[in-house]
């Protein structure tokens, strides 16, 4: 064996199913159309038009919008040059059915046509439609002749959103645990632990909080850029001062520092947004990573590289064949520029009694780990090392044989044995200049 109050500041762009580069249908003078700008105060929205004048040479019509007027000028018409790939034809006249829950619909504010989410709550009975916006995390009622079904205009022809190909999902399938973010003044001041409960039209996501308080849990919909997966799930064996973390408070992960440290494994935790000081136990705090290009970074700790000196216990791995994940205790001699003479305890020299002395790059060795407790035995799929063949291999619990006795699989060499309690040990890894250890999940 060798992890809508609603703003006059309109929500970012949809993306959209399809967008022809060359629209194919040219609209005569006098024509009533919809201008989705790309840019501006109302990208995103459809504003009602009608075509004033058509330039085949820039492919661009001159519109008059419905709702909106010239500065100053009450009651005219606000002229634009728009480009023709901004223009489509006004959706038809939809029929009075009541919109389905979670339905794409758009909704009138602002003299334009809004993509939102239908929901149950509401005033339907007297003539009012709830919907929400999840780019904004707003909601808001509407008049219901106000609300429309929500129609893409593709090749020349009007589809609904479930008659169009969405094969291109988001990547949270249902079920799945995720992080949402809690925005102040459109800044991420905290991460909320959720649960996929349904994908709808898009990039939007209707999302449960199973840590809320209550008998059921409160849900919301939220767009796509608001998620991210929960990070990864390490901690470290130990915090320091200035250390930059979350802590689990009301619900959810809230950055801050550590400032002071105490007994049992717990520390002083002070909220970068709001200054307030709290204590914490070891198991509600992390270290903090950034989920940026869609991959996890961790936030620097400003620590400084490991030393080691003459007499210092470490660990040393290998990459030769036969030896990948295994540790080997020794004991630093003396430092040889950025490598380190080491003897070992177990292994031997050519001669079999004399202990092997070896110089090691600094990129194979690691402090001797810490002394974990084991209290209460190991659990299956439990990751832990065990001391075989002069060395500490990496494993997991396969089999629980008694509470002094396991199973180890060792999946690199797709082997089994087993093992006494006092041969394993916890599995933690040397990461950044620290400790950490896979940390279990906070129960949904």
């Amino acid at each position: 064996m060798r992890s809508p109050r609603l703003r006059r500041q309109p929500a970012p762009a949809p993306s959209r199913a399809s967008d022809p580069a060359e629209p194919t249908e040219v609209f005569s003078v006098g024509e009533a159309v919809e201008v989705f700008p790309d840019e501006g105060a109302y990208r995103g929205a459809h504003l009602p038009a009608v075509v004033a004048r058509f330039d085949p040479d820039l492919r661009s019509y001159a519109v008059e919008y419905d709702a909106l007027a010239v500065s100053g000028a009450s009651g005219r018409a606000l002229p634009e040059t728009v480009p023709a790939s901004q223009v489509r034809p006004r959706p038809p006249t939809p029929s009075p059915a009541p919109h389905a829950e979670h339905a794409a619909v758009d909704a009138l504010r602002d003299g334009a046509w809004w993509l939102g989410v239908a929901l149950l709550g509401g005033d339907r009975a007297g003539g009012k439609v709830a919907v929400c916006f999840p780019a904004t995390r707003e909601e808001a009622e509407f008049d219901a002749a106000d609300v429309r079904p929500h129609l893409e205009w593709v090749a020349g022809e009007w589809r609904s959103p479930e008659d169009m190909e969405t094969s291109k999902r988001t990547p949270y399938a249902k079920g799945a645990q995720i992080e949402v973010a809690r925005l102040e003044a459109d800044s991420v001041v905290a991460w909320f632990p959720a649960i996929v409960a349904k994908t709808i039209w898009k990039n939007n996501i209707l999302v449960e909080y199973p840590f809320w308080k209550g008998s059921e849990r409160f849900n919301e919909i939220v767009d796509i850029k608001h998620i991210r997966p929960c990070p990864p799930r390490a901690s470290v064996i130990s915090f320091c001062i200035n250390d930059d973390v979350e802590g689990f408070q009301d619900d959810g992960w809230w950055p801050g520092k550590i400032t002071e440290i105490h007994p049992k494994l717990t520390y002083t935790f002070k909220l970068r947004t709001s200054g307030k000081k709290v204590q914490l136990h070891q198991n509600t705090l992390r270290l903090r990573y950034d989920w940026t290009d869609n991959q996890w970074k961790q936030v620097a700790q400003n620590l400084s590289g490991t030393k080691f000196t003459g007499g210092d216990r470490v660990e040393v791995s290998s990459d030769e064949e036969g030896f990948h994940g295994a540790w080997f205790q020794g004991t630093v001699i003396k430092s040889v520029g950025h490598k380190f003479l080491v003897e070992y305890d177990a292994l031997k020299d050519d001669d079999e009694t004399t202990p092997l002395k070896e110089t090691i790059g600094e990129e194979h060795i690691r402090p001797s780990p810490p002394a974990i407790p084991v209290t209460s035995g190991f659990k299956v799929l439990d990751e832990i090392d065990a001391y075989t063949n002069d060395g500490w291999w990496v494993g997991v619990i396969s089999e629980v044989l008694s509470d002094q006795k396991y199973k180890v699989y060792f999946k690199a060499y797709k082997e089994q044995d087993e093992f006494e309690l006092e041969q394993l040990r916890r599995h933690c890894d040397w990461v950044g200049g620290r400790w950490m250890q896979a940390s279990p999940a906070l129960e949904m």
